[in-house]
């Protein structure tokens, strides 16, 4: 855990977090927990994001200033003189602001970020949030991760991608992000006839809940009693999920196959169901999987990349979609005659997320990098 210890009359160091998008998302209540248990008496944030919205009514509420600076594409020639007054109303703030680290909280902010620090000659971090398919060496070239004083990224499979591209490999680190506790331990979860699968997230293609539900298909054909259900609003063409919806009336799964839309009460739907079902393509970690864990939910997910950092078969299954054996199935139908070993899986579960993924562990780990680049040791 880092230090809370100060040193005697020194203010604050004034850091300046870059953020693209306001809306609700893993980024921004990631960046959110990561304030709130960012210790004061050492670091004061400051914000720029390129729009108002959810997380600029949290940074009211936790009465951090902001300012809204619209972030654009970075190669495209044409967005240039844009950029170029952005790094310029960037340097203005940091040095209005007395700033004296920035850092880009996901990568689309990064080159922006970076050159301003550059001209005002503060350390800079970049924050990498997404997956593989964007670390590849042209991309590691267009957001600039070898000029970083720090590089965070989010699982150890993405540090062992982008190193290969960096000279000096030294400059990135693991910080996972965490998930916020509950205040008591989920109840012990007994073992019941009717089985009820959640999937919680966005409805678009890459969240893969088409794939998830054409999986199951057998598996709730075979047990009328159990349930499939989605929790998120729509990212896509509104044909993507009408056409899951006419596959859930073609095989008769009206009343099996519920889609909730988006809800606020998530974490009391977790406590309902019997198990979470996770596909990405591009997350190595989606958050819900550890706020499932959280809640004390065994958790089935896809075999991308990442994934088994935090899945294993102590918590629940890693699955390849496309097996020709329909690997999902096969643990649904575990999960339906083993009831009693699922339920211990969702306890391994919880007890894993408390000890590695909390907001408390992922705060404390960005502070120490903070610390790392602002505070020399006594004797330097």
């Amino acid at each position: 855990m880092t230090s809370t210890a100060t040193k005697p009359n020194r203010a604050p160091r004034r850091v300046l977090i870059a953020q693209k998008f306001a809306s609700l998302g893993g980024a921004q209540v990631s960046l959110v927990h990561h304030i709130k248990l960012l210790d004061r008496s050492r670091f004061e944030p400051y914000v720029v994001v390129s729009n108002e919205g959810w997380l600029t009514k949290q940074l009211d509420a936790l009465g951090v200033s902001w300012s809204l600076m619209k972030f654009g594409h970075w190669t495209n020639p044409l967005a240039f003189p844009g950029n170029a007054r952005l790094v310029w109303r960037l340097r203005r703030v940091i040095r209005e602001q007395q700033i004296e680290l920035v850092h880009a909280n996901e990568h689309w902010v990064g080159p922006p970020a970076y050159y301003a620090a550059r001209l005002t000659k503060i350390p800079s971090i970049c924050h990498f949030r997404t997956g593989l398919e964007d670390l590849t060496p042209a991309r590691v070239r267009k957001y600039l991760y070898r000029y970083f004083d720090r590089v965070i990224v989010v699982a150890e499979v993405l540090r062992q991608a982008i190193v290969r591209n960096l000279p000096d490999p030294s400059r990135v680190f693991v910080v996972r992000d965490g998930v916020e506790p509950p205040a008591a331990a989920p109840s012990k979860r007994r073992s019941r006839r009717r089985k009820i699968i959640i999937n919680v997230g966005a409805l678009y293609e890459v969240k893969g809940q088409a794939k998830i539900l054409e999986r199951s298909l057998p598996w709730l054909k075979e047990n009328r009693s159990h349930y499939l259900v989605f929790v998120g609003g729509t990212r896509t063409a509104p044909s993507y999920v009408d056409d899951m919806r006419r596959l859930v009336a073609h095989e008769n799964l009206q009343r099996q196959v519920l889609f909730l839309g988006s809800r606020e009460d998530v974490p009391r739907l977790l406590g309902m169901a019997d198990a979470l079902v996770a596909y990405s393509t591009v997350e190595g970690i989606p958050r819900v999987v550890m706020e499932a864990m959280f809640a004390g939910l065994p958790v089935i997910v896809s075999n991308t990349p990442g994934m088994d950092e935090v899945v294993s078969g102590e918590v629940g299954a890693i699955v390849n979609f496309e097996a020709k054996d329909n690997e999902l199935a096969g643990a649904l139908r575990d999960l339906s005659s083993r009831p009693e070993h699922w339920v211990q899986l969702g306890q391994q579960a919880y007890s894993r997320a408390l000890d590695r993924y909390s907001t408390q562990a992922m705060s404390a780990g960005i502070q120490s990098i903070y610390t790392a680049l602002l505070e020399k040791p006594a004797d330097a």
